[in-house]
């Protein structure tokens, strides 16, 4: 609504004869004043959400042919599918009636609750078909197959739903993604539980009317050969306590084995494929504006053919086709195994921009080709080569889908804590330097940006005996350093709401690169006279620190740290800790200097925490998925009227979970 309405508004600015063409017109300038928005956000959510429309609509279908492949009758499939519209809509009302939004993660549940609503409808319409196969009238039927069954889909769903009442508890990042999804199955699951025994019967007694006849007919059919199978492999395992005992042992030991071999590793949120390259540049410390500027050019003189041809792409689409076809591949580089790969050819650039402050610069794309996004980082990673940009560090990186910090979202936050700034910085260079030579990471990025890289500061340090001699004072000293240089604020002026800093600046402010015009700074003292300050104070040219991090009021470097593709944040946070203990054993890294691992790493350890527990016996009692468990079992109990037959049922929790894990280490694989 907000972008809408913001469209809106861009248009209203551009029209002819708007706001921005009188303005420049008023001004004088040469063709037209508009406005452009160079990047959307909401192209990436329409796709997502189309894309997820798309699968339930695929899913519905696909459910459909499942259930035509076994039941095998139009009509009973028609009924059945009825299941799918009402309970997905009654979830989009219910949703909204609990104050949320549409999004991708709701919608993403509601794609998942499509196969799961048509359960209960398939239970309560087969029962119904066996009592019409019996001889009964439908509405004789449709009455008594509900009644039998209701109690048992009454349980399935109940269960359903309590699985993620734990869930709606986590209140971490993940547990506010989770909740969405929760919120969508439950609502559907339990819409899906009164079409089962309202909308089913009923539909049930009017369409299959006519199939009396036809049933009755076929009152002597055989089952299906795969039905007769199973059956009899279940009467054969029945028939022997020895086989049941087999059964039950091997199939839940070998569960739980091959669930924690199948385990992959740990990440905590995926990468997506956001259509946007991001790159920083870290210059040498001490660039004014014209070496800046020409930084800027180096590296657009790389860039240009490709936005260039991004240009071309709605004006002349055949020209468009052409440049595209003659823009230039460029080298890549493999950080796994140190070694070149092969040259790609990026797309065109449709938006590209590049911004200098404060000694830090970025920039970034938007590509002509969604898909194609990432073969951008090459293109920006070339056009900030070494040997392009002498003496500063470059990396560029996908704008993950989930910016939780680092190039993929789910960077480890490495802190250095200490007091001794100067063994800090040197640590860190050893750190550095080490997580490089890993192999296994990118190019960590470290806070401030250039810890070890001293910036040139003046600094005066005042003679206090002269000074009370004179009658002067260290204030007076720092006022007037600043008036000879960009200026000392003295008080604020308010006009129209604002406030404007007032400043003293003198007349004859030294030229900034000329240290001894500093020191001939004229200072008027109390008593009349006027000395300079060279005479009471002394004037360095030193390298200092150009920021100071502090954690927990001490002083602190910290570094972002990406694992590459293919490498887990799990795997990832063990080889930090690795790095951290041998450059602890050579005392490359002091006992005065602690060392943290947050970011990703700490919301890692705390969802595992609230889902597994933390460890210790406690932790695991209080977990979510053994209140999950637990939750589901005691439902089950009260349903069932026996702490037997739920403990029966729960026997298949852990194939359940074995076939999860073999799905997930299929998916990592691959």
């Amino acid at each position: 609504q907000v972008m809408d309405g913001l469209k809106g508004r861009i248009d209203e600015l551009n029209r002819p004869g708007g706001l921005l063409d009188q303005e420049a017109r008023r001004r004088g300038l040469d063709g037209r004043l508009w406005l452009r928005q160079v990047y959307d956000q909401t192209v990436y959510i329409h796709d997502a959400l189309a894309l997820v429309r798309n699968n339930i609509f695929i899913g519905g279908a696909l459910a459909t042919l499942a259930l035509l492949l076994f039941l095998r009758s139009p009509r009973s499939v028609s009924i059945v599918v009825l299941a799918i519209p009402i309970s997905v809509i009654g979830a989009v009302v219910a949703m909204v009636a609990m104050g949320r939004s549409i999004n991708v993660i709701s919608l993403a549940g509601m794609a998942f609750a499509v196969g799961m609503v048509v359960d209960n409808a398939i239970v309560v319409l087969e029962n119904i078909f066996r009592h019409i196969e019996m001889g009964k009238k439908p509405f004789e039927a449709a009455y008594a197959g509900a009644r039998e069954v209701w109690g048992a889909v009454l349980a399935s769903t109940l269960t359903t739903i309590a699985v993620f009442v734990p869930i709606l508890l986590i209140q971490e990042e993940a547990g506010q993604l989770f909740r969405d999804i929760a919120l969508a199955i439950c609502a559907a699951v339990f819409l899906s539980l009164i079409v089962s025994i309202t909308v089913i019967p009923c539909a049930s007694a009017r369409v299959l009317r006519r199939l009396v006849a036809k049933q009755a007919k076929k009152g002597g059919e055989a089952h299906h050969r795969v039905a007769d199978f199973i059956a009899r492999m279940v009467y054969v395992v029945c028939g022997s306590t020895l086989a049941r005992l087999a059964v039950v042992i091997v199939l839940t030991a070998a569960s739980i084995i091959g669930t924690l071999w199948l385990m992959p590793p740990s990440d905590y949120l995926p990468t997506g494929n956001r259509n946007f390259v991001f790159g920083l540049i870290i210059p040498p410390p001490g660039y004014n504006l014209q070496q800046m500027s020409e930084l800027g050019r180096r590296i657009e003189s790389v860039v240009r053919p490709f936005w260039e041809a991004g240009e071309l792409k709605e004006d002349d689409p055949a020209a468009y086709e052409r440049a595209v076809q003659q823009l230039p591949s460029v080298p890549t580089f493999n950080w796994m195994t140190q070694q070149p790969g092969e040259p790609v050819t990026p797309p065109s650039i449709q938006d590209y921009f590049l911004v200098s402050f404060q000694g830090l610069v970025f920039h970034g794309g938007i590509s002509d080709e969604p898909t194609h996004a990432v073969d951008m980082m090459p293109l920006f990673n070339h056009a900030t080569r070494g040997e392009a940009l002498p003496g500063a560090i470059a990396f560029s990186f996908q704008v993950p889908l989930f910016q939780l910090g680092g190039v993929t979202g789910s960077a480890v936050k490495l802190q250095l804590v200490g007091n001794d700034l100067d063994e800090i910085v040197a640590a860190g260079e050893e750190v550095f330097g080490a997580i490089l030579r890993a192999g296994r990471f990118g190019v960590p990025q470290p806070e401030p940006s250039n810890f070890n890289i001293p910036g040139p500061e003046i600094q005066v340090l005042p003679d206090l005996v002269r000074l009370s001699e004179l009658g002067l004072t260290t204030y007076d000293i720092g006022m007037a350093v600043r008036a000879s240089g960009d200026g000392a604020i003295i008080d604020e002026y308010h006009m129209a709401g604002e406030a404007i800093d007032l400043k003293i600046i003198s007349t004859e402010a030294v030229d900034q690169q000329s240290i001894n015009g500093l020191r001939d700074i004229p200072i008027a003292t109390p008593r009349g006279s006027v000395v300079t300050l060279g005479s009471v104070a002394e004037v360095y040219r030193i390298g200092s620190p150009q920021a100071i991090a502090r954690v927990g009021r001490q002083r602190a470097v910290t570094f972002l740290v990406t694992p590459q593709e293919g490498v887990s944040l799990e795997e990832a946070v063990g080889e930090l800790e690795g790095i951290i203990a041998d450059l602890r054993a050579d005392g490359t890294i002091p006992p005065s200097i602690e060392t943290h691992l947050a970011g990703s790493a700490s919301k890692l350890a705390a969802v595992r925490a609230a889902l597994l527990g933390d460890g210790s016996f406690v932790g695991l009692i209080s977990s979510s998925l053994i209140l999950a468990l637990l939750v589901v079992y005691l439902l089950m109990c009260v349903l069932f009227q026996s702490f037997i037959k739920p403990m029966v049922i729960m026997f298949s929790v852990p194939l359940a979970t074995l076939g999860g894990f073999a799905a997930l280490f299929a998916v990592f694989m691959w």
